[in-house]
């Protein structure tokens, strides 16, 4: 292919390159002196303190200045300085690296976003995204220790969140580029005001686009908004939920025994957590005729275990023998195991692998419980099995589900977006906050950058800067080679301002 014709396929990333880059630094033909890479601030800064490093683009180059702009302005002149490539996803887009040498005096095409319905969401590694997490509070009423430090967290600023308006402007553009899948997460996210109608708000944005035909994770259901919680206020609140158009909840239990509770969350309230598991499973079961749904028969309620060796890892029999007496297989317990983030003190000697998880359960005391393997999902992050049909007569099976983040995980074929609560899209759980991009800036901004002597609208300013993040995720572990890595990198944030 030509080299005008490689022109007139590029990304809009670059259309705005010619203002941007001067023409000492792009003569056509001429290869440029080696140069370094721009390196741009990541810090957190209020848009008003911002400002972008100097990058040497060449002998005869200029100080590239962005007064008043956001971090977005650094996110746009990063990516023309590094190799970006896009991915074919229904319809091709092209790719550019930054040794392309561009005419100037060629008028760069832009990017219809609204005919390009699948391309913004996938990845170079030709994984659709259609499963957003969004945190709404960075607040939590635990202080579990996976999660936080026991002084807790520096909190922002309540008008660095994302407003309710805000958080459905993002919905509704993200469903409309194939997202049918919504969780809520924090933080704790029943501590967001007015919670019950940005549920119903964004139920009726996924009903415009998504049949509601299942909720178990990765059972290839849709149309689901889905809450994370550690249950402790859940009990007051979960029918209101359920009736404005909630359809599964994730409770967080990682010990059923009080003085343990208070270790590894700081705070009383077991019995409040357990509570909860119970008027969830009715709340579901009034609205909907059963708990249960999805072609895989999951539970619209899920337990969800942090393991830890020393801990809690004694207990795994205890929590397969709860959701199946106590709960009458109503709910689906899952494991999962510890994952460094920042300040929550990660390390080998307490990691219990789902290996070793599987062999307690299978040989701990005179239990001998035997599960059998189910089938997961194409997207789902959980290996599912159940007790064996033998082992508990002919009464209803909870599934037994664990999350292999660390020693099998599933990064190929992982469908997560995540919007942190303060706004920036993060496309990896375990990415570098420098892959960070703030989407309420744009939002926010009134300065908006002209096309063909028009505003740009900022719908379209938000989905190239989401295509754009996209592009740049890792295949795997945020571009970290191991936990080790992850830990020893230190580059993330602590859980609880991520949002699960």
């Amino acid at each position: 292919m030509s080299a005008l014709n490689r022109l007139r396929l590029m990304a809009v990333a670059f259309s705005d390159s010619k203002s941007s880059l001067s023409s000492a630094a792009l003569r056509p033909k001429r290869p440029p002196p080696p140069q370094a890479k721009c390196q741009f601030s990541t810090a957190v800064a209020a848009a008003d303190d911002y400002q972008d490093e100097v990058c040497d683009t060449g002998r005869n180059a200029k100080a590239y200045q962005t007064p008043n702009m956001p971090r977005l302005q650094a996110l746009r002149e990063r990516l023309r300085r590094e190799d970006f490539q896009t991915s074919v996803h229904r319809s091709s887009l092209s790719s550019l690296s930054n040794k392309t040498h561009l005419n100037p005096e060629i008028k760069m095409p832009e990017i219809d976003y609204s005919s390009s319905l699948h391309n913004i969401l996938t990845d170079t590694h030709g994984r659709h995204h259609n499963y957003l997490r969004i945190s709404l509070s960075e607040r939590c009423n635990l202080r579990c220790q996976y999660c936080m430090p026991p002084e807790g967290v520096p909190l922002s600023p309540p008008s660095h969140l994302l407003t309710n308006e805000e958080i459905v402007r993002l919905v509704n553009l993200f469903v409309k580029y194939g997202v049918n899948k919504i969780r809520l997460t924090g933080g704790e996210p029943l501590l967001r005001p007015d919670l019950v109608s940005l549920v119903q708000s964004i139920s009726e944005s996924l009903q415009l686009f998504c049949p509601r035909d299942g909720v178990a994770d990765g059972d290839g259901s849709s149309g689901l908004v889905g809450i994370t919680t550690n249950g402790i206020s859940l009990s007051r609140h979960v029918k209101h939920l359920v009736d404005a158009g909630l359809t599964g909840v994730n409770i967080s239990l990682d010990t059923l025994r009080e003085d343990r509770f208070l270790e590894i969350t700081r705070r009383k309230g077991l019995h409040k957590v357990t509570r909860s598991i119970q008027d969830s499973i009715d709340a579901f079961r009034d609205k909907y005729g059963d708990v249960l749904s999805g072609p895989s028969g999951g539970s619209r309620v899920k337990i969800n275990c942090v393991v830890m060796k020393g801990f809690n890892d004694d207990e795994l029999v205890d929590f397969v023998n709860m959701a199946n007496d106590q709960f009458n297989g109503d709910v689906d317990m899952r494991f999962i195991e510890w994952m460094p983030f920042n300040d929550n003190g990660w390390n080998r000697s307490r990691f219990v692998s789902y290996k070793d998880m599987m062999t307690r359960i299978s040989s701990h005391g005179h239990s001998h419980l035997r599960l059998e393997r189910i089938g997961d999902g194409p997207n789902d992050t959980t290996k599912w099995w159940k007790v064996e049909s033998g082992e508990i007569g002919a009464r209803r099976s909870s599934r037994i589900g664990f999350i292999t983040s660390m020693s099998e995980h599933f990064c190929a074929s992982c469908n997560r977006l995540r919007i942190t609560a303060d706004g920036k899209i993060k496309v990896c759980l375990f990415g570098s906050n420098e892959k960070e991009v703030s989407l309420r800036d744009i939002m926010r901004q009134t300065n908006r950058r002209m096309i063909n002597r028009v505003k740009e609208d900022d719908a379209n300013e938000l989905s190239r800067v989401i295509h754009a993040a996209v592009q740049k995720k890792s295949f795997a572990l945020g571009g970290h080679g191991n936990p080790d890595d992850i830990a020893m990198a230190a580059d993330n944030r602590p859980m609880t301002l991520i949002g699960g």
